[in-house]
């Protein structure tokens, strides 16, 4: 039964035993022209006051919800409806100054303890799971937000125009600063060299450099090429050449105070002065700054890349035994287990909120006010009024099944009070 059927039921009980009182009244009434005896007089007398209690708590019970009469109603009836603002700012400070103020909230935190709750929990596989699984369904639903045309197209826009707002001869010197501090650079160049090493000492770099050099003995010195070993001679320079190289890498790597460091260490130094003081090269800066912003190939290598990345992250969220879902149900389930065995952590985690909830307690409780008080204002004044008539008129029907009970009862003491009074010597 849904309230509609249980607000009906209820105002035809309470109207059954107001017809009742009615009918009771009227029979007294008819038969007291044929009997003299008192106990036809208590019928009348109770059955009436009984009445008049039904009918003034129907008066009162339907004043608040609708006007009475209908078309020209009487001043103080219809009163939710017409009080619908003062009900609306009523109820929204009542839920601020009870429920959202800072000691609400911090007395809530600290008698629920969420941080231990979280920890047993969590303790759960089965919660851990569903956790972890919810949480991938909902980092899939961000990535598809993302990949929408007009959101990804503002947020292209938005992190374009924050990089040309980024002044670029700072930053390049900061770059640069930290690069070569600690002697970094010297350290990425010894890196450079060991690969350049490797490379030449490779047998394929043999090969290509003994092709490079054969080549260039038939294109440039055709007729010599045709009397000499050419092939031999290209071996044999290809070998010479790195080991050349080889040599002069080593040197390099081996010391610290090499010629080519010293040179590449001012080279580097006077880089950064010239980032710091020449506009020509400001300039240049801000220019390839530009032309990477529109670049439309380097677009569509990024706009590739996150295309792979996203189909790679979604195929990983929607599966359950993902490596996103297996690490987040581990770290659930670790989280809770470090709540459960640490008291001290878990009283640091309730701290924090109930700090948290001081500070968030104005901010929330208006913006809860505001938005009770507006949706509130913004109902039909008829509609509000049947909804809360539909919640609450139940209990109210009982109250005009009581007043026509109390008002009987009262007619029956008022009886025997006249009709002890009527027994006196004096009267």
């Amino acid at each position: 039964m849904d309230k509609t059927q249980q607000l009906t039921k209820a105002k035809q009980q309470a109207m059954a035993w107001l017809i009742g009182a009615a009918m009771v009244f009227i029979g007294a009434s008819i038969f007291k022209h044929h009997s003299t005896g008192q106990w036809v007089e208590l019928v009348k007398m109770a059955s009436e006051a009984a009445l008049v209690g039904g009918l003034a708590d129907w008066f009162a019970v339907s004043a608040l919800f609708r006007p009475i009469p209908p078309r020209f109603s009487i001043p103080h009836t219809n009163i939710v409806a017409r009080n619908k603002v003062a009900i609306a700012t009523e109820l929204s400070e009542f839920v601020r100054d009870k429920f959202f103020n800072a000691e609400a909230l911090e007395i809530l935190i600290r008698q629920s303890q969420p941080a231990q709750g979280a920890g047993r929990w969590l303790r759960s596989s089965e919660h851990a799971t569903k956790l972890a699984h919810y949480l991938a369904d909902f980092l899939a639903g961000i990535i598809r937000v993302v990949d929408d045309k007009p959101i990804q197209r503002f947020l292209f826009e938005s992190a374009t125009a924050s990089l040309r707002r980024i002044d670029m001869v700072p930053l390049a010197e900061g770059t640069l600063n930290v690069l070569t501090s600690d002697n970094r650079h010297q350290q990425v160049l010894d890196q450079l060299i060991s690969q350049l090493a490797k490379m030449a000492e490779h047998p394929d770099t043999q090969v290509l450099i003994a092709h490079k050099l054969t080549d260039w003995l038939k294109e440039e010195h055709r007729r010599l090429e045709k009397l000499l070993p050419s092939g031999w001679l290209s071996e044999q320079g290809a070998q010479i050449a790195v080991r050349a190289i080889v040599s002069t890498l080593k040197d390099i790597d081996e010391d610290p105070q090499h010629p080519l460091r010293r040179a590449f260490d001012r080279y580097v130094q006077e880089y950064i002065e010239r980032v710091r003081n020449e506009p020509e090269l400001q300039q240049k800066l801000g220019v390839m700054r530009e032309k990477l912003l529109e670049n439309k190939a380097l677009k569509r290598y990024f706009g590739k890349v996150w295309l792979d990345v996203r189909n790679w992250l979604l195929a990983d969220l929607a599966n359950r035994k993902g490596r996103f879902s297996s690490h987040m149900y581990q770290a659930l389930v670790d989280l809770g287990e470090a709540l459960h065995r640490d008291p001290k952590l878990a009283q640091a985690i309730n701290d924090h909120l109930s700090e948290a909830a001081r500070y968030l307690a104005p901010e929330l409780s208006e913006f809860l006010t505001s938005h009770i008080r507006t949706t509130i204002e913004n109902w039909d004044e008829r509609e509000m009024a049947e909804q809360i008539e539909l919640n609450i008129g139940k209990d109210l029907q009982k109250v005009r099944i009581n007043g026509t009970l109390v008002g009987g009862t009262i007619g029956a003491i008022l009886f025997f009070v006249e009709f002890g009074l009527a027994q006196l010597p004096w009267t």
